[in-house]
């Protein structure tokens, strides 16, 4: 078995699978994790309750002096990053003999930024992916030492593949591993540069749906990337937020005089909505103030067919 262990930092279920086998392989020596991901964190401890690893909770002011304490006590081979929201100074970084290697759940360095889980379901990517690379002084921006892919399912919501993400960082974390115990460098190279692109955090504009440009594949991928982070993708109808959580293509003889946006059915089976290019979507499941509901229910809103989405 390979006795190199790491120190793990992490903010989000999707460190979940890595947790699980490096703590299975006996390769991890502590986990450290903001204080501000409590309902993580509180699930990290109970997963490690009957175990001596330390997990250790950090703020923005002490996370780099208790990371440089935590090295220096439990000397782990190599450091670990997946969705771990500072920024490491140097100083923390070098400590580590083999390194330290951030898990970037996309590809680089066209996905660079802090949600490209998001943005790859957006832009309807054919595949998702995950980048391992060493941590330098800027974000997503070292050289590369490993990266997977897997197909991107057109029904592929952002909590599920999140999951599958999840999984597939754990088996490149499996080779990284393997690679930390030879006695040997790291093999990596740089990123292209040219090559680079920058998605910064979602504002609301990127979440919400735009009725007049935005055909059925764009919608239904915009409302699979906010489920469930969001509950779903914005819009607003009588002057109320209301999130889309599950769309679908469909076909309509009764497209034509219609605007985007339009509702032109109201049944068992959702929402008719007609939108950009002569297409239309059903809508199956809703977020508003009152609840998760099935679409249909907006008829108790007196949503009825002719009724238009705002524009915004």
């Amino acid at each position: 078995m390979n006795e190199t262990k790491a120190i793990l930092l992490c903010g989000s279920r999707i460190a979940i699978p890595v947790l699980r086998d490096l703590y299975f392989n006996q390769q991890l020596a502590a986990i450290v994790i903001p204080g501000h991901c409590s309902d993580f964190l509180q699930q990290v401890r109970l997963f490690l309750k009957d175990s001596v690893i330390p997990v250790i909770a950090v703020n923005k002011l002490d996370f780099a002096d208790k990371l440089q304490k935590a090295i220096k006590e439990y000397a782990p081979a190599i450091g670990l990053m997946i969705t771990f929201s500072y920024k490491l100074p140097g100083a923390v970084y070098k400590m580590p003999l083999k390194g330290f290697y951030n898990l970037h759940p996309g590809p680089l360095p066209a996905y660079r930024g802090p949600d490209p889980i998001f943005q790859q379901i957006k832009n309807r990517e054919l595949y998702a992916c995950v980048t391992v690379h060493k941590v330098d002084d800027d974000f997503d921006a070292g050289p590369i030492v490993l990266s997977d892919r897997i197909h991107l399912g057109l029904t592929d919501t952002y909590g599920i593949l999140t999951t599958k993400l999840a999984e597939l960082s754990s088996r490149l974390v499996g080779t990284l591993m393997k690679m930390a115990g030879f006695d040997m460098e790291i093999p990596s190279r740089g990123q292209d540069s040219s090559k680079a692109r920058y998605y910064p955090r979602q504002l609301a504009a990127d979440i919400t749906i735009d009725w007049e440009t935005m055909d059925a594949s764009s919608i239904i991928a915009l409302v699979n990337a906010c489920n469930p982070w969001n509950k779903g993708a914005a819009a607003k109808l009588n002057n109320n937020i209301i999130r889309l959580l599950d769309a679908y293509p469909i076909t309509s003889d009764i497209l034509t005089d219609n605007l985007p946006g339009t509702i032109f059915s109201v049944d068992e089976k959702g929402l008719g909505i007609s939108v950009a290019g002569n297409e239309a979507i059903c809508v199956r499941i809703i977020y508003n103030e009152e609840g998760f509901l099935m679409a249909n229910r907006l008829k108790d809103f007196a949503i009825m067919p002719g009724t238009r989405f705002d524009i915004i």
